[in-house]
């Protein structure tokens, strides 16, 4: 059996907190040993083995243990109590710059600190030439590290951590700065790591890499696991706990138990039927969906499947308002699942008030199967478009009108409601996996992926 990459048995972490200075004094000289502080525990009882080639996501809330639990892993801090079993060699990014020397260059950076990493001089000669073309930092590879933004020290950072080969990496919050292209080429060297086989430790509070990144995510809270399952599963629990009023937060630990307990399947939506009647938003008959054989003889039709509904669906606990009957419809009015590219619709949702409000922005997003957005819509970005009140017990009828101009494949859409302050949302109501679409295109298309961008071929004879 292939040993695991990492073994985790019971590992606490706790620090003594005193409420004085003085307190330290007279716990040490106490005869008797009296205790004068109170045991903090970062890090409580937790166990978590992780095997070879994974990419584990790590989320949670701020102060949770993230970033003690890497540290405990890389060796930087030491478990108060339980043990930690690590197989290979590890190249640990926890902050940005963490090794660097402010006044060296950057090119005399990747020197050293591919030294504190173990490189011997003519490991670094070989090394050097391809970390500085990763980082890409152009003049400034010859500048005080002292003078670079934080962005570009990401970019010094991660370049020599992954180029020095490790079998484990671990990363915190390093792809949270840096331009789309750089990010880009992390995902990149990181889908390589993935193809070698090697294990990455990945906290982001970005579910979005965490969910295209990682192949199995945690989620941690109060210094432990209390969800290890799919990312998508993991970020949505994450956000809804991250997004959740404090009162509220018992009852989503109750629920993430449930559905840790539970075995939580996720999602997939059932084999599609040949003949199903559909049924509009006002119960309205439609006729049954074309079979498959015609399907292939006449133009691809929009139809219902009842069965087809999101078994992930999320509603945000709020007293204030609440998101109603999210759905799509054809323009003239059809309810419909199963949509056809290229084709329009309406993605529709009612909010009922339970307060006034104000400044209100309502949203929406598509996600596709692993929870990774595809787009998103949002008031909140043209102030000048915001509902500017609304009284307690009204409600409002949003209806999202778009060309479905996803390919063959399933998706998730979310809903939510804001009110903006000082320009920023603020959610009074959300809902994640609110409702699932399935779309269908014309298999002659030569179009493939998730987005038809309409490409077109010209070619001439030269």
């Amino acid at each position: 059996m292939q040993p695991l990459a990492i073994s985790i048995k019971g590992v606490s972490k706790f620090y003594k907190l005193y409420s004085a200075n003085k307190d330290r004094l007279k716990e040490a000289l106490h005869p008797l040993g009296k205790k004068y502080h109170e045991d903090y525990y970062a890090i409580r009882d937790l166990s978590l083995d992780i095997q070879r080639g994974e990419i584990l996501g790590i989320v949670g809330r701020n102060g949770c243990g993230k970033s003690t639990l890497l540290k405990l892993v890389s060796r930087v801090l030491q478990p108060s109590e339980g043990t930690i079993e690590v197989n290979g060699n590890i190249t640990a990014l926890l902050e940005l710059g963490a090794g660097f020397n402010p006044e060296f260059t950057g090119r005399e950076n990747i020197h050293f600190y591919s030294t504190i990493l173990g490189l011997s001089s003519e490991e670094i000669e070989q090394l050097a030439p391809a970390v500085i073309e990763f980082a890409d930092l152009g003049q400034f590879i010859d500048q005080p590290v002292k003078t670079y933004s934080s962005g570009m020290k990401s970019r010094l950072g991660f370049a020599v951590a992954v180029h020095v080969e490790p079998d484990i990496l671990i990363l915190d919050e390093v792809l949270a700065v840096g331009d789309a292209v750089f990010k880009r080429k992390c995902f990149a060297k990181m889908e390589e790591f993935f193809k070698a086989g090697k294990t990455v430790l990945f906290v982001s509070h970005d579910t979005n890499s965490v969910n295209k990144l990682c192949t199995r995510a945690v989620l941690l809270h109060g210094g432990n696991i209390i969800l290890d399952a799919e990312p998508k599963d993991v970020t949505r629990y994450y956000e809804k706990l991250a997004y959740a009023q404090e009162k509220d937060h018992q009852s989503i630990l109750k629920e993430i138990a449930a559905f840790q307990h539970g075995g939580g399947a996720l999602v997939p939506a059932p084999a599609e039927k040949n003949q199903v009647v559909a049924r509009s938003a006002t119960d309205k008959p439609l006729k049954a969906a074309p079979e498959k054989v015609k399907l292939e003889k006449a133009r691809l039709q929009p139809y219902y499947i009842p069965e087809l509904t999101s078994k992930t669906s999320l509603t945000y606990p709020s007293d204030r308002a609440e998101i109603v009957d999210p759905h799509f419809t054809t323009l003239s009015g059809e309810r419909v699942n199963v949509l056809v590219s290229g084709d329009e619709y309406f993605y529709t949702y009612i909010v009922a008030f339970k307060d006034d409000a104000r400044k209100l922005s309502l949203g929406m997003q598509f996600k596709d199967m692993h929870g990774v957005a595809i787009t998103a819509a949002s008031l909140h970005y043209d102030p000048l478009r915001l509902i500017e009140q609304v009284v307690r017990n009204s409600s409002l009828k949003a209806s999202w009108r778009f060309t479905c101009n996803l390919l063959t494949g399933h998706y998730f859409s979310n809903a939510g409601v804001a009110e903006v302050i000082d320009g920023e949302p603020v959610f009074i109501a959300r809902v994640v996996d609110a409702a699932v679409i399935k779309v269908i295109a014309d298999e002659k298309r030569i179009v493939r992926g998730t987005v038809d961008l309409g490409q077109a071929l010209e070619v001439e004879t030269l």
